[in-house]
């Protein structure tokens, strides 16, 4: 074990020794500079000396003369241990002195163990020749330290031009300043940020990018100084230029510390952030207007449901209404003809109750499919149709209704492509439009109705498929027209502008559940003094139209084995009532599975299924499936008011299938059956 002396005028890199030269069990001395380390090296002679060579006061090459000078230390063995100086730079004239060895910091540390090891061994102790003398020494020493002082200038100078470049063309506002908190140096950004001269923002100038409140929380000492434990803070603030321009800036505040951790001053950077504010102030006002429009949207939902509800509910207590009393007049006229001779006055006004009821009946079901209608869940059998032939077969029809104070004229695309919907319904939306043109032009006007196929500049208005596969319908009248409210809302169901009972509120929205169940859009356009014009946008077909047919009457055959599924008892009994009497022999069930198991136990040939499509756990499609496996061929009639489990995607029935709308009368459902049963039969 050797006492080794480290001299280092940087704590850190005495540290570094001092573990590494552990690691060998060397007893160490330090010294934080030349003066200590000459001290100390006469006092305790140590084994090794090893050295760094800039140091303030005596570098490395002055504390090797020195220590040669004088005769007690001069056979004691030093290393140089630099990190600014290379090997070869230092060699010259550490050879001079007998120096053992020149190490870099930079290097392992091991060489630094193996350096001292033979400094011990391989140069062991010599006897005092004297420190070299004259003026070599100094010379040499001389040249060798302006070297690198020239060196380090360079380099120095270099990086301040690179900082300075950086700095100029910096896009953020740089300061920097000392431990009192006084900038010394500021760059050209800051000036354009603050719109103030260089010159102003030194000294105590900068603070003014930021309030007064977080000026405070830096300064904490008494005489105005930075906080010298002032870590990075950071500031957002909201100025006002000297035109009353409000800016915003982001500031960067940070201590610039030494080695040991001492504050020497400090840098800020500043940046201006108004455009990024502005534009998250855009972004949460567009979101805030996004939430106002939702709510709006979803209030409007609920105020259309409300109509919607109230509006069904209105027509339909009406219809109740009227039910229920023609009901009970009915009742007293038969209680009140109870044993006597019913006479035809008395029977008349029976069958007059009864048919208003059955009227009644009849509303309630248009109702209802005008309700299914918007919802697109109207059961409907698109054929492909040419609308000139539609719109020229309705035309006589609507001149008649409108009378002569509407000139109805036609502009009707010889060459227009067929389309795909039910022809009635097709109809059913023209007439409710004429009829609503008719009553915006109360002083008469004129009405148009013509087609062509779709503009491609309409494809903005149409999802799915391109303009050029749509035809195009426009019904345009010269009437009052709407505001952009009324157009709004002109679609939703219940909704009108006529005075109370004139009018339903459904014409609209019926056409619009129809276009939309056939694939296509509605739009309207109007303004008040200006007309309307209703565009029906329809997906055009290359199939061609068929021929129309004189329909076969249908066989007649009785007697057939029906069986009958419906989980509404009263229904059940009705359409069982119903076919008993024209002959049928009926078998019925209250739901799938029971059918199943009537259908199982039944030894005969079963002719048709009719089903209700809406039942509990199993629903008409799947019990037409399972029956299919055991009787196949065997045709099913379905039932419904709503037959949303046998439609596509698009709304519309699967092939083949045939539903029977409820409710129906006697003729429709025998009719019906009959037209089933013939394509067994045909089949």
């Amino acid at each position: 074990m050797a006492t080794v002396l480290i001299v280092d005028d940087r704590p850190t890199n005495l540290v570094i020794a001092h573990e590494t030269l552990d690691l060998r069990g060397h007893e160490i001395i330090e010294a934080a500079d030349g003066h200590d380390a000459l001290a100390i090296a006469k006092a305790r002679h140590p084994d090794v000396v090893v050295t760094d060579v800039m140091m303030p006061g005596i570098d490395g090459f002055q504390l090797v003369h020195e220590l040669q000078s004088d005769p007690d230390t001069a056979d004691i063995p030093v290393l140089l241990y630099t990190a600014h100086y290379s090997p070869a730079e230092a060699l010259p004239l550490a050879a001079t002195f007998g120096v053992s060895g020149v190490l870099s910091k930079a290097g392992d540390p091991i060489e630094l163990l193996d350096a001292v090891e033979v400094a011990l061994h391989d140069h062991p102790p010599r006897e005092a020749a004297g420190a070299p003398t004259g003026p070599g020494f100094d010379e040499r020493h001389l040249y060798t330290v302006n070297a690198k002082l020239m060196e380090k200038i360079d380099a120095l100078d270099e990086s301040s031009s690179l900082f300075a470049a950086m700095a100029q063309e910096s896009p953020i506002g740089i300061v920097i300043g000392d431990p009192g908190g006084l900038a010394t140096y500021v760059n050209p950004r800051l000036s354009d940020i603050t719109r103030t001269n260089t010159a102003d923002l030194l000294g105590q100038g900068w603070l003014r990018c930021l309030h007064n409140e977080h000026r405070r929380a830096l300064h904490t000492g008494p005489d105005g100084s930075l906080d010298p434990a002032l870590s990075d803070q950071r500031f957002r603030e909201r100025l006002v230029h000297a035109d009353g321009h409000p800016y915003w800036l982001s500031v960067l505040i940070r201590a610039i510390r030494d080695s040991e951790h001492r504050m020497t001053g400090f840098i800020t950077m500043i940046d201006d952030i108004s455009d990024v504010v502005e534009a998250d102030e855009r972004h949460h006002a567009e979101e805030r207007e996004r939430e106002r429009e939702a709510r709006s949207q979803v209030t409007a939902r609920f105020d259309s449901l409300a109509r919607l509800s109230g509006g069904v509910a209105h027509d339909f207590n009406n219809i109740l209404g009227l039910i229920l009393s023609y009901d009970e007049f009915a009742k007293d006229a038969i209680l009140d003809a109870t044993g006597t001779l019913l006479t035809d006055d008395s029977a008349r006004a029976i069958i007059s109750d009864l048919d208003k009821i059955q009227h009644a009946g009849e509303r309630a079901a248009r109702l209802a499919h005008q309700m299914l209608t918007f919802g697109g869940r109207e059961v409907v059998t698109p054929t492909v149709a040419d609308v000139n032939t539609v719109i020229s077969d309705l035309v006589d029809t609507l001149t008649n209704t409108l009378g002569e104070r509407v000139n109805l004229t036609t502009r009707l695309d010889p060459s227009l492509r067929a389309v795909r919907i039910d022809t009635g319904q097709l109809g059913e939306i023209l007439t409710n439009l004429a009829t609503n043109a008719d009553e915006a032009m109360p002083d008469g006007g004129a009405l148009r109705l013509e087609t062509h196929d779709a503009d491609p500049n309409a494809a903005s208005h149409l999802h799915g498929l391109p303009a050029d596969q749509y035809i195009h319908i426009a019904v345009t009248d010269n009437g009052e027209g709407m505001t952009a409210e009324v157009v709004q809302q002109a679609m939703e169901p219940f909704f009108t502008t006529r005075p109370r009972g004139q009018g339903t509120g459904l014409g609209l929205s019926t056409a619009y559940g129809i276009v939309k169940q056939a694939g296509g859009e509605l739009v309207i356009e109007s303004e008040p003094g200006n007309g309307t014009t209703v565009h029906l946008y329809l997906p055009a077909t290359e199939q061609i139209t068929p021929p129309t047919e004189n329909p076969r009457p249908p066989a007649t055959s009785f007697g057939q084995t029906i069986l009958v599924a419906d989980d509404e008892d009263g229904l059940r009994a009705i359409v069982t009532r119903i076919l008993t009497v024209a002959g049928y022999h009926v078998l019925t069930a209250a739901n799938g599975h029971e059918a199943l198991t009537v259908a199982n136990n039944h030894p005969g040939l079963i002719d048709a299924l009719i089903t209700d499509v809406v039942m509990p756990a199993m629903n008409g499609r799947e019990l037409d499936e399972a029956l299919q496996a055991t009787r196949p061929g065997m045709p099913v009639l379905y039932m419904s008011g709503y037959a949303a489990p046998l439609m596509t995607e698009q709304g519309l029935l699967q092939p083949g299938v045939t539903v029977l709308g409820k409710p129906f009368s006697k003729a429709e459902l025998l009719t019906t059956l009959r037209t089933t049963l013939n394509r067994r039969v045909s089949g």
